[in-house]
């Protein structure tokens, strides 16, 4: 007998690692695609005999081996697949089939834990309804039994009835796989699993079982099927082979191949120590040895806090062997096979597309006019833009179709997919352009710090990398073409596919889009989804009364699902009396959209709403109280004032009754009518009282919360003083759990942010929803929306285009106005003045920081005027007002000095040290950043330690001292690699490129310079972009490739002149002059004019120096002696050696062909400065 495709793709893969080939080389060798290997490595390929397997074995080496006999008999094929590890999912004669509601859903996942095992009618009870089971539970058991026969009955054998595979026994119901047993992913893991001896085979095998796991088990279902026996069970046999197959793994150096999967264990077992040991020798062995060392401290610090314990013998051992570098060699080093280039990173492959919907009917029309506008290989899609749009009005199914259509083709966009909602017609607001484009480059992988600081340059990036990707966009509830226009990638094989309740006229005429409208479900479509949904012997036993249904819903997609679901939940109610209720039931206008459909809508929410038991209604209105477009479990759990353990199952009832929608775990979202009608119900039911109650507690919690991981992520940022009931927000992060009273408030959920990364991801994750409750309070004028702007003003810098933050600003700052709070004022133009930065807009941003100013010396708020100081000089930095801002910086140290700092605060430092050190008096710039090294740790963050010793090498190289400056600017980039800080990355390399340019390593300096410019490039600041290509273009220079160095010096100066950045214009014009044979004496000395025209005593001096080597070289030997003699005696004063160096050795060939004086003194000393700097014979370059 044959064997399976899972055991041919081992035995492949095993050969493979034996070998020491990657997937690339085998592919090479044997002349087939990386993708085909990879697919038949995975068991994917169901005939393994066509030629490129038998090409492919041949260069293995395998075409004489015989191939390993399978394990068992495979036998007949399985009925069906089942598949647990992860979402539940079900296929049924190759298709996939969704499992029904809830409780339906439930009940097949607790029979395919026991597959071919009877389950007992009381265990089903148990699980179904734990301790409260109505008293129809054993009818309506048999009423999913009978669905769940339907749904499998394609996997009947011949002649056999559908009961044949799910039967009632005397123990109970059994699920019969059929075949060998391999019908769900968790037989296909313990089958691959089962080998113990440590073989290539084995090792491969492990590797194939452990990809089969996408999640926890059952993780889309409810906790005690999660935390059922058999799926504790599974869980503890993955760990078991994980570890075993990172120990292997370990022993052989191929540790890349377990980083994943350790990873992926060790974030859903936190506290597991032999799962974080092996991923600590695994980032070791591939030279991350800081991240191990990071990891060991964090799982530590987690053991002391949770459970009181050390870390155990494991853990501590493997502590132990990262300290003393006690690993094995990476597989290379053992292997007799030649090395191939390292890989580069795979492209990151999104998968962003919601849950399928749910039975989903008819539409057939729609689905292949879609499937039309599919290309052929190589094609650009049908109608020539690519862009279809889905038109037509609310609840229609735009979205359900959009999301259908797009699993149905999902394999024909192999680069991925993307999907994100515009928010066009909610409460909130659309999504701006630049939110969405935000999300797809981080999506597509682009680093968090990395993604550009404007719509236009993020518009590029985005469309550069899916210029040559296969991606398939849904763009979803757009409210108009110009919210789509800049996100079509334009790629020739990408498809955009848009909906919207707008015709989107000018998507059609000026862009080529094609349109389909989308409207209300014809008859027979609202039978057939009643049919899908409630079964068709309850619907066919009236059709009548099921057409009357329809009708009242108005055949609206969304309205039968909720009538359906109403109809679902009371199994003993029928369908006439449902229609009765909905078409006889008071209907409000206010909902009213198009005519009768949205009135229908509304009479069905009203159904579905009183079907409701009282709890749950109470959380269903007070919900309307949450801004933003989703609402997480510990604000719904706050707003209601329940413990979040009550709230969760209050969701999970809102959910099953399609109120809501989980749309991933924990995160909620309502449709648009529903948000409307949750508001009306709120304005009706709960008194104005109780209202403000719920939000006063929700404003409350926020600002704990966002005050707390401010405090965790940017310990150094002043927070506003503290007034009346808003006044303390700072909140401990601790694990006060309330008393689960029914106030608002009264249960507040303990802050699950331990640490800055849990930090990262709570505001990540919550931070549309906190500009949403900014503006609602700022409409209110509540204090809360100046406290949350300001706690957010950190998280800022880092997520610069995530939000409108100078919207945010304006409205906060209204409503500080208003109520005449002139502190409150001051904070929230410091975040518009941030917000103009942003932009790059240094100019625009100076009175705002100068209203900050004022306005904290009128409110007495110490920390705010040097915060303001502080900003300021960095403004005047950046558009060359260098004394001033030293000024600004003097002021803001004597204020930090009084409040307490006596050294001084960090960024006050740091900042001064930037500034002095541009003009001229770098010993002076010394000081004052080491102060800024020595400062608290709680006083500064990650990111400013980065640039503090950034700016130490950089400070440190100029004053002659590359041996110190080297370590500083090696420190700062393996922070920037811990703590993930990518943003401050081109930062460092652009002066370490100078460094090693310095020191003769060009290849090098090269690479770095050429990362840097690729770095700023993605951030969008033109100050830095300009800077990093000056950078480039003096490596490029000393490598003797003056037609590149010509470019970069160009862009610079082109950069620098939009930005107004004279200093960058004259250094980009000195290194143009430098690229000729005969230097440009004119373009010299423009740059000259320039640089004297500015507060840069660093440019002016290497200006002079510049224009007296280039009078020299045109035989003006007397006038380079004097331009020589002002460059030294600057460079003598500012402390800069090479450049002092440079122009001695300047001054000693011009003396000495002018004759006036000996030149010995000038070469010996320009001799000595060169040696202690490491360049024996003078300027490489």
């Amino acid at each position: 007998m044959g064997r399976t495709p899972e055991q041919f793709g081992a035995w492949i893969r095993g050969r493979r690692t034996a070998l020491g080939l990657s997937q690339s080389q085998l592919a090479q060798r044997a002349g087939v695609s990386v993708r085909g290997i990879r697919e038949i490595e995975h068991g994917r390929i169901p005939s393994p005999d066509n030629p490129s397997v038998l090409r492919l074995k041949a260069a293995l080496g395998l075409d004489t081996e015989p191939e390993p006999r399978p394990e068992a008999e495979p036998g007949r094929a399985p009925r069906f697949r089942l598949d647990i590890l992860g979402p539940l999912t079900l296929h049924v004669a190759g298709r996939r089939t969704q499992p029904g509601a809830t409780k339906q859903s439930s009940l097949l996942a607790l029979l395919a834990l026991h597959p071919g095992t009877p389950v007992s009618q009381e265990e089903i009870v148990d699980i179904l309804w734990e301790d409260h089971p109505p008293a129809s539970s054993l009818n309506m058991i048999h009423t999913y039994v009978t669905r769940l026969r339907r749904l499998l009955a394609p996997a009947a054998r011949p002649g056999e009835p559908s009961a044949g595979v799910l039967l009632r026994t005397r123990a109970g119901y059994l699920l019969d796989p059929g075949g060998d047993g391999h019908g769900s992913d968790a037989a296909r893991f313990t089958t691959l699993a089962s080998l113990p001896e440590d073989t290539d085979e084995a090792y491969a095998q492990a590797e194939s079982a452990l990809r089969l796991w996408r999640g926890a088990v059952l993780q889309d279902m409810p906790s005690r099927l999660r935390e059922h026996p058999s799926a504790v069970t599974l869980t503890r046999l993955r760990l078991t082979v994980l570890q075993a197959y990172a120990d292997s793994a370990l022993a052989r150096g191929t540790t890349e191949n377990a980083l994943h999967e350790l990873r992926r264990a060790a974030d859903l077992e936190p506290l597991h120590e032999g799962v974080h040991a092996r991923l600590m020798l695994a980032l070791a062995a591939s030279g991350e040895q800081a991240a191990a060392l990071s990891l060991y401290t964090a799982l530590r610090d987690r053991l002391d806090d949770q459970l009181g314990v050390r870390p155990g013998p494991e853990l501590t051992d493997a502590h132990l062997r990262v300290l003393r570098r006690d690993l094995p060699p990476p597989a290379t080093a053992r292997t007799t096979v030649s090395p191939a280039p390292a890989p580069s990173t795979p492209p990151v492959v999104p998968a962003l597309l919601p849950y399928d919907a749910a039975f989903f009917t008819g539409r057939a029309d729609h689905l292949a006019r879609l499937d039309a506008l599919l290309p052929a290989a190589g094609e650009r899609p049908a109608g020539g833009s690519g862009v279809c749009a889905l038109t037509g009005a609310g609840g229609a199914g735009k979205t359900a179709l959009a999301v259908h259509w797009a699993h149905r083709v999902r394999d024909r966009f192999p680069d991925g997919q993307l999907f994100v909602d515009l928010r066009g017609h909610s409460p909130e607001g659309p999504v701006r352009p630049v939110e969405a484009l935000t999300r797809f480059l981080l999506a597509l992988g682009v680093a968090a710090e990395a993604v550009p600081g404007t719509p236009e340059t993020a518009a590029d990036l985005y469309r550069t990398l899916a210029a040559e990707r296969r991606l398939l966009v849904v763009l979803d509830n757009a409210v108009d073409a110009e919210q789509v226009r800049p996100l079509l990638p334009g790629g020739p094989g990408c498809l955009v596919l848009v909906t919207s309740r707008d015709r989107l006229a000018g998507l059609a005429a000026r862009d080529g889009a094609r349109r389909i409208g989308v409207d209300v479900l014809s008859p027979e479509e609202s039978r057939l989804l009643l049919h899908r949904t409630l079964g068709a012997e309850r619907v066919d036993a009236d059709p009548r009364a099921a057409a009357e249904l329809a009708h009242a819903c108005g055949h609206l997609p969304l309205a039968l699902r909720i009538a359906a679901a109403n109809l679902d939940h009371t199994p003993w109610r029928t369908l006439e009396e449902q229609a009765a209720e909905l078409r006889d039931g008071d209907r409000l206008s206010a909902l009213s959209v198009t005519g009768d459909a949205t009135t229908a809508v509304r009479g069905a929410f009203d159904l579905s709403y009183q079907a409701l038991d009282a709890p749950a209604r109470r959380m269903f209105r007070l919900l309307a109280l949450v801004p933003g477009p989703e609402t997480g479990l510990d604000a719904a759990a706050v707003v209601a004032g329940l413990a979040p353990a009550e709230a969760a199952a209050l969701l999970e009832r809102l959910t099953a009754a399609h109120m809501l929608r989980e749309h991933r775990a924990g995160r909620y979202r309502r449709h648009d009518l529903v948000a409307l009608y949750a508001a009306e119900r709120l304005r009706l039911e709960e008194t104005a009282a109780d209202r403000r109650a719920a939000s006063e507690a929700l404003y409350t919690w926020l600002l704990t919360a966002t005050g707390h991981c401010a405090r965790l992520l940017y310990p150094g940022q002043p927070p506003l003083p503290p007034t009346g009931t808003y006044g303390d927000d700072k909140g401990d992060g601790g694990d006060d759990k309330g008393d689960g009273g029914a106030g608002p408030g009264d249960a507040v959920p303990p802050l699950r942010i331990p640490d800055a990364a849990a930090a990262i991801r709570w505001l990540d994750d919550e931070l549309p929803n906190l500009a949403a409750a900014v503006q609602q309070a700022a409409a209110e004028r509540h204090p809360a929306s100046w406290r949350l702007a300001d706690a957010l003003r950190g998280h800022s810098w880092t997520r610069k285009t995530a939000v409108d933050w100078a919207a945010l600003g304006r409205a906060a700052l209204d409503a500080a106005r208003a109520a005449d709070e002139p502190v409150a004022q001051a904070a929230m133009h410091n975040l518009l003045g941030g917000a103009e930065l942003h932009q790059s807009l240094p100019h625009a941003a100076i009175p705002h920081f100068e209203r900050t100013l004022a306005l904290s010396e009128e409110g007495g708020w110490p920390e705010g005027t040097a915060v303001a100081l502080t900003n300021l000089a960095s403004v005047n930095w950046l558009v060359g007002r260098l004394t001033r801002g030293a000024e600004y910086l003097e002021r803001a140290t004597e204020i930090d000095r009084r409040n307490g700092m006596p050294d001084g605060h960090p960024v006050v430092l740091l900042t001064l040290g930037i500034t002095l050190r541009d003009l001229g008096r770098l010993t002076e710039s010394l000081e004052r950043l080491r102060g800024a090294e020595r400062a608290p740790r709680d006083l500064g963050s990650q990111h400013n330690g980065i640039l503090t010793h950034a700016n130490l090498g950089r400070t440190l190289y100029l004053l002659g001292d590359p041996a110190r400056a080297t370590q500083h600017l090696a420190t700062a980039l393996t922070m920037v690699r811990e703590s993930g800080e990518q943003g401050s990355e081109a930062y460092v390399l652009r002066f370490q490129s100078s460094l090693r340019r310095d020191s003769g390593d060009l290849t090098t300096a090269l690479h770095m310079a050429t990362t840097a410019t690729r770095l700023f490039d993605q951030d969008g600041e033109e100050y830095y972009r300009a800077d990093a290509r000056i950078a480039l273009g003096s490596v490029l220079l000393a490598l003797a490739r003056p037609g590149e160095a010509d470019v970069a010096y160009r862009e610079a100066l082109k950069l620098a002149e939009e930005r107004g950045a004279d200093e960058l214009r004259a250094r980009a014009l000195l290194g143009l002059a430098a690229i000729t044979d005969l230097p440009d004496r004119e373009q010299i000395s423009r740059a000259l004019d320039i640089a004297r025209g500015t507060e840069h005593l660093l440019v002016q001096a290497e200006a002079l120096t510049a224009l007296a080597g280039a009078e020299l070289r045109h035989g003006q030997a007397a006038v380079a002696v004097g331009h020589a003699r002002e460059a030294l005696a600057m460079h003598r004063g500012t402390g800069w050696r090479r450049a002092r160096a440079e122009t001695l050795g300047i001054l000693g060939r011009a003396v000495d062909a002018t004759g006036e004086e000996d030149p010995a003194p000038y070469r010996q000393e320009a001799s000595e400065i060169f040696r202690s700097l490491g360049i024996p014979h003078g300027d490489p370059r």
